[in-house]
């Protein structure tokens, strides 16, 4: 049931900023604007890991 609740959490978070959840074989794909990232599972998502990444051009 905890297990449950963090993953709404998670989803919630991905909601509220703008991150889709996509399933990627045996895990989720997180894309939204800055963020493309695989995750094993939703739960123990932060917003840290929603944070985009910075393009630096070289």
């Amino acid at each position: 049931m905890q297990i449950e609740m963090s993953r709404a959490q998670a989803q919630q978070m991905c909601a509220e900023s703008g991150v889709k959840i996509l399933p990627y074989g045996n895990a989720w794909w997180l894309l939204g604007n800055g963020v493309n990232r695989v995750v094993a599972k939703l739960e123990g998502l932060s917003i840290c890991d929603l944070t985009p990444f910075q393009i630096i051009a070289r």
